[in-house]
């Protein structure tokens, strides 16, 4: 009796696992240009992209009613432009949906929260809407924080350069994340709707994926990164 089973060799072997390990387009890449070469393409065409952002919000300057926040959403152009040139090659690169898709998902959703306009409101109330203010650049400053630090050891995308424990990673684990989640939460309390707090729910899950699946692969590479959990509060122990 012939048998239709996704179990090979013992093991189960889904579509999804499939296609899993089928997607690498950076491993296709390299079938045609030197990986390094590659790796120095993203490095040049993300800081000349950020580069550009970064011309814009100083040209915006005058529009900002608020310039604290002005000058860490500034300085977070800044330090990415910094992580982009100067982070090195990867000592384990993503591969895979889950690797590269969903925290590139995870880095562009905040954007979207910005299609809505502010709250009347929150408009209306200026402590409250100073209150926000404040806590979106404080939460801005602990992203810039965590990606300065990391620098050398920055991706956006799930992989293993460098070990960092120093700077903000001494209190939680994934700093930059967390800077990332308040702020988008800060967000959401300016444009509130059931749409935008959907979206920051989602967010949040991302982000927890994507912080889960990193932990996974750095501790892959770095026997010691077991003992810097232990000592770093995440969402989990």
């Amino acid at each position: 009796m012939k048998i239709n089973s996704t179990i090979r060799t013992g093991s189960c072997y889904t579509p999804a696992m499939k296609i899993e390990k089928w997607f690498d387009p950076f491993g296709r890449l390299t079938r045609y240009l030197p990986e390094e070469l590659l790796h120095r393409f993203i490095r040049a065409g993300m800081t000349v992209t950020l580069g550009v952002f970064l011309v814009i919000r100083v040209r915006e300057y005058p529009y900002f009613s608020f310039k604290a926040l002005w000058l860490t959403e500034s300085l977070l152009f800044v330090a990415l432009m910094a992580a982009f040139h100067c982070r090195s090659l990867p000592r384990d690169r993503s591969r895979g949906v889950r690797q590269i898709v969903i925290p590139l998902m995870a880095g562009l959703l905040p954007f979207v929260l910005l299609l809505s306009p502010p709250a009347p409101r929150v408009i209306a109330n200026r402590q409250l809407l100073s209150g926000i203010f404040w806590w979106m650049t404080a939460a801005t400053a602990l992203t810039v924080w965590g990606i300065w630090t990391l620098r050398h050891a920055f991706s956006i995308t799930v992989e293993a350069r460098h070990l960092v424990t120093g700077g903000p990673y001494r209190f939680v684990r994934h700093p930059v994340y967390l800077g990332e989640m308040l702020a988008a939460t800060g967000v959401v309390l300016l444009r509130f709707s059931t749409l935008n707090a959907f979206l920051l729910l989602l967010f949040v899950v991302l982000q927890l994926m994507r912080s889960s699946w990193e932990e996974a692969k750095l501790t892959g590479n770095f026997p010691e990164y077991r003992s810097f959990a232990a000592r770093a509060p995440w969402f989990w122990s």
